[in-house]
């Protein structure tokens, strides 16, 4: 559906991705950033463990600009998920390639078949 990801392999991931891109090396700073940018875990059904953010769809790259970090508040108290709130991605209906996707990026997209 393009709504939202998750991370297959976590040590492969910290090796090769975040060292290189991220300059950090454990998963748990990793997860701590996503929470600054406002992604939310889903914690049931079949995405069950995936990140997802309103601004983060697949093929829609204008749309990251508007992600933005929060400020760093020493008594930040984790918000309790209460599942009847998250969506279902699968009622929506999936995210279609931008057709004016620059040319550059079109052999890095796996299209939905």
């Amino acid at each position: 559906h393009g709504r939202c990801f998750v991370v297959h392999k976590p040590q492969e991931f910290v090796d090769k991705i975040l060292s290189t891109y991220f300059c950090q090396s454990k998963i748990a700073s990793f997860q701590r950033q996503l929470s600054m940018y406002g992604f939310l875990r889903l914690t049931q059904g079949p995405d069950r463990g995936c990140y997802y953010h309103e601004m983060f769809l697949k093929h829609k790259l204008y749309l990251c600009q508007e992600i933005t970090r929060t400020g760093v508040n020493g008594n930040i108290v984790k918000r309790r998920v209460d599942p009847k709130t998250e969506p279902d991605f699968y009622l929506m209906p999936f995210v279609q390639t931008d057709p004016n996707l620059p040319d550059y990026l079109l052999p890095f997209i796996k299209t939905e078949t």
